[in-house]
């Protein structure tokens, strides 16, 4: 138990932002967002390159 002589009794409130989450690092969750949507639309586009190779050969056959 902390003596209250030395270090008073911390208020509800300050005590609750102690465990409040914060950005360690600003920005981040952004650009993992944008890494996202760049990953995802590389992959819809090679997907799309495949399907039309895929059909190219099917109609050289």
């Amino acid at each position: 138990m902390p003596n209250k002589k030395y270090r008073p009794q911390m208020s509800p409130e300050d005590r609750a932002k102690q465990f409040m989450p914060f950005a360690a690092l600003k920005g981040y969750e952004e650009a993992l967002r944008r890494v996202e949507a760049l990953s995802e639309n590389n992959f819809n586009n090679l997907v799309e390159h495949i399907k039309e190779d895929e059909s190219e050969s099917e109609e050289e056959k």
